[in-house]
């Protein structure tokens, strides 16, 4: 009976866990199944900031969180703007297995296909406004002050 008990806490917590979009400030590791952020920068004044979602993480918030991530980046590096040199989003089914045992028997196959949302940019910290960028250049302070990581 209290095994059951363990297993039915241990089923609600997950169900509860699983119904929410991955939270903003999660960093990409193998304790998050892979979901979260992860920045590199790749010159002095540019980044790579990538995201990847689970399936409740949407294109729009995955667009908000990179948006706010890389306005925070910049800010911390003394740029007063940024511009996108790169930007891709994605959404792909993924599929997840499972292994089992039954009596001596080993099972094994595909549960379920999830979506998750992934995005890729390339970030420039900028001094200035500039206007003949070839791009949006966005302001950190506007960004920091009027998109919320709330979805």
């Amino acid at each position: 009976m209290k095994s059951l008990r363990s297993l039915s806490v241990t089923l609600a917590l997950a169900l509860i866990l699983s119904a929410c979009a991955t939270p903003y400030d999660t960093e990409k590791s193998f304790w998050t199944f892979g979901k979260g952020f992860e920045t590199v920068q790749i010159a002095p004044d540019s980044w790579q900031i990538s995201f990847v979602g689970n399936t409740n993480t949407d294109r729009a918030l995955t667009r908000k969180y990179v948006m706010l991530k890389s306005a925070e980046v910049c800010k911390q590096a003394g740029y007063r703007y940024f511009t996108f040199t790169n930007e891709q989003t994605n959404r792909d089914s993924v599929g997840q297995f499972g292994i089992g045992s039954s009596n001596s028997d080993i099972l094994w196959g595909s549960s379920t296909y999830d979506k998750e949302t992934s995005s890729v940019v390339e970030v420039t910290g900028l001094n200035s406004n500039i206007t003949d960028s070839g791009g949006r250049v966005y302001d950190v302070n506007y960004i920091l002050n009027h998109v919320s990581p709330e979805s």
